[in-house]
């Protein structure tokens, strides 16, 4: 059995405080980070993506990233994520 993403909806992914969200593109104003580091958390450690991925940062401070495969994300307090292939941005919830 094929299972399909419902509805052509983004898909969204959880990663502690992070939530991932596919976007169809990076914006032009984006630019291009040197780094695998998505997000710092409070306690210092970081979510870092592994594969072959791009990170960009808009004027705004937004971070996005391209999954140019399907990727993993690290943190050391969480399990590793499979991300697959996509444009995604990067949307910090936190519980107050």
């Amino acid at each position: 059995m094929t299972l399909y993403w419902p509805w052509n909806k983004p898909k969204l992914y959880r990663h502690g405080d992070l939530l991932l969200r596919q976007v169809d593109e990076i914006p032009e104003s984006a630019i291009r980070l040197s780094t695998n580091i998505i997000a710092h958390g409070e306690n210092g450690h970081t979510h870092k993506l592994h594969g072959y991925h791009q990170v960009y940062e808009t004027p705004d401070k937004q971070i996005l990233f391209e999954a140019k495969q399907d990727v993993s994300l690290k943190h050391q307090e969480h399990s590793t994520m499979k991300i697959k292939e996509g444009n995604y941005v990067v949307v910090h919830e936190r519980e107050h």
